[in-house]
């Protein structure tokens, strides 16, 4: 060990890893912008002072310049209030010169850099400390989650591709990590933006955009935002609305997403067309056919008229009428066919069917051949896809007797679909014969865009799995650092699965490396070694179980409405590795040491856990303990010398399980400060992650 790291050993103990943890995003402001461009786009969040990159999925996006913008500030004593608005009406009429100060009070008059250089800011912060000044802070509006702002000026290359890219801030700080990722747009048409916050009492004047063009603004509490736009008598325009798609989960919100609503009204303030939602999405469509040659207002607001700085929006313009684009079958290797060629044939699984449910109170009648004893599948994809369908599927057996009925199917909260409509069903036939298959909407409603794939197959189990989250953060040296896995499992598989971690430089699985049969969730372990170079690592990640291979995606943990967990999937996994010495490379098991713990009702498991002394520390100690540890399973800690024996024991009645687990570890040191003092050091990291069995 050198004597940089030695020196560093101490200090770097006592950072806790509770504050790098909450680097993270809570909306992006706009949230894209045109091929070509030069930007300005606020990025609103959590502990973003360490911020100093960015990373834009497909490339094309390059960060020229970033600004920690003012929050919400409102000054701390009447004269400063004075002094500050004063300042900023001299500003926006256009003088140069700072106003005298009154009463100026040591501890009473609050410091803030951007009060005192009103007259050097940029447009954009000039509006954000404007609104801090002007505007008193709403508790009841005040989320920590949003409470820090940067302002990014971005360049947009001219032949950047198109579409959704994945958007994060990269920190450093002297650990590079990374936050969760937005969605960000790149367009090839004008953008327009509402105005900027306005001096009080001036408000902000409706912007006049063309079509087509990309909308973007922002909803503030009860606020409603206006756009003018001209069109010729009998022109049709249609508006798309991102919103929910920008910032899926809101935690502290309820309905747990924006709810936008547009409005278009001529020149007499009439309503002429309205939307609120897109069928089951709540990000509405709206077409409009000109009645007239006029100048027309677009509406935009939140349903409950509820607002904050995430409600986000961006409106995608295009003349003519509203195209949906038709879902696509799952790549799944099975025979398609339409349900005009499946119509009247008895038909041989597997075979994927596309249809359609035209007209409210349809159905859609299908027969298949089975054999007795082997398992047949009849699954719908519909709302997965994007169809409005909410499904409903019968099965019949040859004697025309109704012997299976399904209507929502239950998945995991992965992805931004909240409703697991979608019907499955899984059954054993009794008898050779000719079954009956129905397909028709549980809500009664039906049309073109009622599309629907239904396949009829033999079970085939797989499953996916997603690391929680997308990019997680691991300590050198520091022992384990544990992570979330998460199973979406098709078709009944219940299997063991592996996981295999390759090209990821000097980052290995620590502990079991593989997720216990039959569990949805569960936990996984990574440890790094001493490294200078603390870039990001772009490893592969497979889940392996028998014949199936599959690589494993990132995904980031979201809560919706206070209460609901939702996994929204990433495009790609990165690691980062985060120099925070917790001296878990001072205790290590055996070197055979399987990592599994077998226990048996009533009995015990014992392992022991070496510790290498640090000269440097004086009096240590460790304290073991099993966070959320298997009913029934308790852990303690004998301490012989230099290793402690870890005796796990299962009560009589404990129930059987199967687990990941992984032991944390207190580790306390009393150490010689360099002015000669004695203090005490506190440091908390995992042990490997261990197989956890009750029998």
């Amino acid at each position: 060990m050198n004597n940089f790291r030695k020196k560093s050993m101490i200090f770097l103990a006592s950072v806790s890893a509770a504050v790098l943890s909450g680097t993270t995003i809570g909306y992006i402001y706009p949230a894209g912008g045109q091929a070509g461009k030069t930007i300005q786009v606020i990025v609103g969040g959590q502990a973003l002072w360490p911020i100093r990159d960015i990373v834009v999925s497909g490339g094309g996006v390059k960060l020229l310049k970033l600004q920690n913008a003012p929050g919400t500030f409102y000054p701390g004593c009447w004269e400063q209030n004075q002094w500050v608005r004063e300042y900023m009406r001299q500003v926006y009429s256009g003088k140069l010169n700072q106003p005298r100060r009154i009463n100026k009070q040591f501890g009473v008059w609050r410091y803030s850099r951007f009060h005192e250089e009103l007259d050097h800011l940029d447009p954009l912060m000039l509006s954000l400390a404007c609104k801090g000044i002007f505007e008193r802070p709403n508790s009841l509006q005040a989320s920590p989650a949003i409470g820090q702002k940067l302002v990014l000026t971005l360049q947009i290359a001219p032949d950047a591709k198109p579409g959704a890219r994945e958007f994060r801030l990269i920190g450093s700080s002297g650990n590079l990590r990374s936050t969760n990722p937005m969605r960000f747009y790149i367009g090839k048409v004008p953008e327009f933006r509402e105005q900027n916050y306005q001096m009080p009492p001036l408000k902000r004047l409706p912007v006049t955009f063309t079509v087509p063009s990309v909308i973007n603004g922002q909803i503030e509490p009860g606020e409603v935002d206006h756009f003018k736009f001209k069109l010729k008598k009998g022109e049709t325009v249609n508006f798309q609305l991102k919103g929910r798609d920008l910032n899926p989960f809101i935690g502290d919100g309820v309905p747990g997403n924006f709810q936008p609503v547009l409005e278009i009204r001529d020149e007499k303030g009439r309503s002429l067309a309205f939307a609120d939602d897109n069928y089951f999405d709540p990000d509405p469509v709206l077409e409009f056919t000109a009645p007239a040659d006029a100048l027309y207002t677009l509406e935009i607001r939140d349903a409950l008229y509820r607002g904050r700085e995430d409600f986000v929006y961006r409106i995608d313009a295009a003349r003519g009428k509203y195209k949906r684009s038709a879902i696509t079958a799952p790549a799944m290797d099975i025979p398609e066919i339409c349900e005009h060629a499946a119509a009247g044939k008895k038909l041989r699984p597997p075979v994927m069917i596309s249809g359609t449910i035209p007209a409210p109170g349809a159905e859609k009648i299908f027969t298949f051949q089975a054999v007795k004893g082997k398992k047949i599948v009849a699954e719908i994809f519909a709302r997965r896809l994007g169809s409005p369908l909410d499904s409903i599927l019968k099965i019949y057996d040859p004697d025309g007797r109704e012997i299976a009925v399904n209507d929502d199917f239950e998945r995991p909260n992965v992805g931004y679909n909240m409703q697991h409509v979608d019907s499955f069903i899984c059954f054993t036939p009794a008898k050779d014969g000719v079954y009956t298959v129905k397909v028709a909407d549980t809500a009664e409603t039906g049309g073109r865009d009622h599309q629907f794939f239904l396949r009829i197959d033999r079970p085939r189990p797989g499953f996916q799995v997603y690391l929680v989250p997308s990019a997680p953060w691991i300590s050198l040296d520091t022992g384990t650092d544990v992570f979330k896995v998460v199973m979406e499992k098709f078709d009944g598989f219940d299997r063991e699965i592996s996981l295999e971690l390759k090209k990821a430089e000097n980052i290995t699985i620590s502990g079991i490396s593989s997720i216990p049969g039959g569990a949805s969730e569960s936990i996984i372990g990574f440890s790094s070694y001493w490294t200078r170079k603390l870039k990001p690592v772009y490893p592969e990640l497979w889940a392996v179980s028998g014949k199936l291979r599959i690589p494993v995606k990132g995904a980031d943990a979201a809560m919706q409405a206070f209460a609901y967990t939702h996994y929204v999937p990433a495009e790609r996994i990165m690691m980062f590795r985060i120099w925070i010495h917790g001296n878990g490379d001072r205790f290590k098991f055996p070197p055979k040491f399987n990592f599994r713990v077998p226990l048996k009702r009533g009995g015990s498991f014992k392992v022991n856990v070496n510790y290498a002394p640090f000269k440097s520390h004086f009096k240590p100690a460790a304290e073991f303990t099993l966070p959320e540890a298997p009913e029934g399973v308790t852990l303690k800690t004998v301490k012989k010398g230099n290793t402690y024996q870890l005796i796990f024991t299962a009560a009589k009645n404990a129930p059987a399980v199967t687990a990941n687990k992984a032991v944390r570890v207190k580790y306390t040191f009393d150490y010689k400060h360099r002015d000669g003092s004695i203090r005490k050091s506190v440091s908390n990291f995992h042990m490997p992650v261990l197989r956890i069995s009750v029998r």
